[in-house]
């Protein structure tokens, strides 16, 4: 047996060689490898230095912000119901103790201050030799819908300076004079205002401007008599109304001026004349088709 081979007879594999080595004895070396393992380990570090969680301060303050944009809002509407319940005007300081924001960061006092002097429902009553910075000085008051109609007077006031006859709504009146209702029961019967009332409450919805002056007694025997008189029908009336020499002044005016006449009779469609036949070199060609 020969003292070089194994016993068992089976030949002993090589070492491996590693790629360093390979390369190596090759004389080569493998550049592209490596750049490629830096580029790509470069990207994934750039990868997870933009997806990286925000620290807990940054996420603090993100929501910090957030809340303080939507409680802002909040903040406004329970100003405008604190200035509308008092009814009269009050300091930045009165508002904020109310709000509990009295001891707010003066940043968001500041935004605060200046988002109630541009919201619509809050008046600032600014100091004539302040400037619009100062946001600290001045007072604020509740403003309604109809600004000024707080009594029986202004209320007429109001209805005697529009320029329309539209109606005006209750509901912007009670806006900035809560306890109206009394007072119009009051100006409704002394014939200075119309009211128009809901069916199920009763209570007022719209009102008019009314002049007492043109209001006139009538004696109930009257009135009675009045509302026993039927009315004719709708489709009656054109009618009647023709018959008495007068004009209906409601509806289609053509169909009210013929009401009660009959319909012209339709004409009779006139029997279509053949033409002459024109094209004598293809009537040989129509006659087929006209076969089949």
């Amino acid at each position: 047996m020969s003292p070089s081979k194994p016993v068992t007879g089976v030949k002993r594999a090589g070492p491996t060689a590693s790629p360093s080595t390979s390369a190596n004895a090759n004389g080569k070396t493998d550049g592209t490898s490596s750049k490629r393992q830096k580029r790509d380990g470069h990207a994934t570090g750039n990868d997870y230095a933009s997806t990286s969680t925000p620290t807990p301060a940054a996420a603090a303050a993100a929501a910090a912000e957030s809340n303080h944009g939507s409680s802002l809002m909040t903040n406004l509407t329970y100003a405008v119901e604190f200035l509308k319940g008092k009814g009269t005007a009050k300091s930045l300081q009165a508002i904020l103790d109310h709000l509990t924001l009295q001891h707010a960061p003066p940043e968001q006092q500041k935004r605060f201050a200046q988002a109630m002097q541009q919201f619509a429902r809050i008046q600032w009553n600014m100091p004539p030799k302040a400037k619009v910075t100062d946001w600290q000085v001045g007072t604020y008051e509740f403003r309604p819908l109809l600004p000024g109609v707080t009594s029986k007077d202004t209320l007429l006031e109001y209805l005697q300076s529009r320029k329309d006859a539209g109606a005006t709504e209750v509901k912007n009146i009670k806006d900035g004079w809560p306890g109206c209702e009394q007072a119009l029961l009051e100006l409704e019967k002394e014939h200075k205002i119309l009211t128009v009332r809901t069916k199920k409450e009763q209570t007022p919805r719209y009102v008019w401007l009314d002049n007492p002056d043109l209001h006139h007694h009538v004696d109930d025997e009257f009135r009675a008599m009045w509302f026993k008189e039927p009315l004719p029908s709708a489709d009656e009336m054109p009618r009647k109304l023709k018959a008495l020499g007068q004009k209906a002044t409601s509806g289609d005016s053509n169909k009210n001026a013929n009401a009660g006449q009959k319909a012209p009779p339709k004409r009779k469609k006139a029997a279509r004349v053949q033409k002459k036949f024109e094209n004598e070199h293809m009537r040989n060609i129509f006659d087929q088709h006209k076969r089949k």
